[in-house]
């Protein structure tokens, strides 16, 4: 049924048509609609990433090799904030129209407010990529990972991220930042 309920979500959305009018194209092998559809479904299966579903009973539902999703993700050409922000502008529209159709002449005024949220993205691992110590104020010590800054929509019910960054806090110390990945990447592009 779940796979019923996701292509259903799917097609509300229009996530084929979103995904090619933001510029989400591949030269060739899968589709990228099916790539961005599995990736969306990790969390859903309660997996963390990629190589937890190839580890998992899940490995079946796909034919693709952990690559693919790797290439994809990796690849700086690829616009996310273009895709992220077309979605959130699909579902305020799906909202606002489910909410015309249930709307009363009495309704009270609609509370909206956009949300500034710094969450930890803990990770393992030094030799990442512009990896740091972050501050986590919640525990009150550091971790080894980024701080994931959010901007999100709310609207009374629903919250919607509108855009995110990825930041660094303290350095590594001089032997971990020499070890650390580094990619060079032309200034103008999505990466």
């Amino acid at each position: 049924k779940i796979n019923i309920i996701i292509a259903d979500i799917m097609k509300k959305f229009k996530f084929k048509t979103l995904c090619y009018t933001s510029g989400m194209v591949k030269q060739s092998g899968y589709n990228i609609t099916e790539i961005l559809t599995i990736m969306i479904l990790l969390p859903l299966m309660l997996l963390k990433s990629t190589n937890a579903l190839y580890k998992s009973s899940y490995k079946k539902i796909t034919t693709m090799q952990k690559d693919v999703f790797y290439r994809i993700k990796n690849n700086e050409k690829m616009p996310w904030r273009t895709l992220l922000y077309s979605v959130a502008k699909r579902f305020v529209k799906l909202v606002d129209d489910s909410n015309a159709d249930n709307s009363n002449a009495n309704d009270s005024p609609k509370i909206t407010a956009l949300i500034i949220d710094d969450t930890i993205d803990s990770r393992t691992g030094r030799n990442i990529e512009n990896i740091s110590l972050v501050h986590d104020h919640t525990k009150n010590k550091s971790n080894l990972g980024f701080k994931n800054l959010m901007l999100i929509f709310y609207d009374g019910i629903s919250a919607i991220v509108l855009d995110f960054s990825l930041h660094s806090e303290k350095k590594q110390k001089k032997k971990y930042q020499k070890q650390q990945f580094k990619k060079n990447r032309q200034k103008n592009s999505n990466g």
